[in-house]
């Protein structure tokens, strides 16, 4: 998920913009249209430093969930973004209540996103890798080979430019899962195949 997503009002951003209505109205057609029982939005403390050096808690608030796909589709929660890295300890943390998780290519993104039951994702590569923790419930890891894995509550995932999407398998429970996501040098095949970023699907 590798796109620097801040604020879509300026005209350097419409076609930014654009991509994200589309991308919006394709994965809501998948989500379901049953209402179902949110997780509580997260807490984040925040941690910073005094003019004269000293360690202080900068704020503790909770993270209000981002709801794109309406209140039946996913959720997601962005804690923090750099477009760079190494990551600047002193600049204000950045406004990322209203986007989807994005990692800039040579940053990172720390975020949750929330699956709702029987809910899924499209097929998509990202320019990063994903060190990824389920945190509730269980989901579905569907890569573009066919091959699928459920990953569940407690366990891990490190996902590296793969074609691929998330299926919640259950009818009753939200999957959380907890993303920090790192930019990536783009795969290149043998043959000189460069594997781009996907938003909607693989290529037909």
């Amino acid at each position: 998920m590798c796109l620097p997503i801040r604020n879509f009002k300026s005209n350097k951003n419409s076609k930014q913009s654009s991509s994200l209505s589309s991308e919006i109205a394709s994965i809501s057609k998948m989500a379901s249209i049953r209402p179902h029982a949110q997780l509580p939005a997260p807490r984040l403390v925040v941690t910073g430093h005094t003019k004269g050096g000293s360690s202080i808690f900068a704020s503790d608030t909770v993270v209000p969930q981002f709801h794109p796909f309406g209140p039946a589709g996913s959720g997601f929660s962005n804690f923090h973004n750099s477009a760079t890295v190494p990551v600047s300890n002193v600049l204000p943390i950045p406004d990322l209540g209203n986007v989807l998780p994005r990692c800039p290519p040579a940053g990172i993104n720390f975020g949750i996103s929330d699956f709702a039951p029987n809910g899924r994702s499209p097929m998509h590569r990202t320019i990063s890798a994903d060190y990824a923790i389920v945190l509730e419930g269980e989901i579905i890891l569907s890569l573009d080979s066919g091959e699928k894995k459920a990953i569940r509550k407690g366990e891990f995932i490190l996902q590296r430019g793969t074609n691929h999407e998330w299926i919640n398998p259950s009818s009753e429970v939200t999957c959380r899962i907890l993303f920090v996501m790192i930019g990536a040098e783009k795969i290149v095949l043998g043959d000189g195949t460069t594997l781009e970023q996907t938003v909607l699907g693989p290529k037909k």
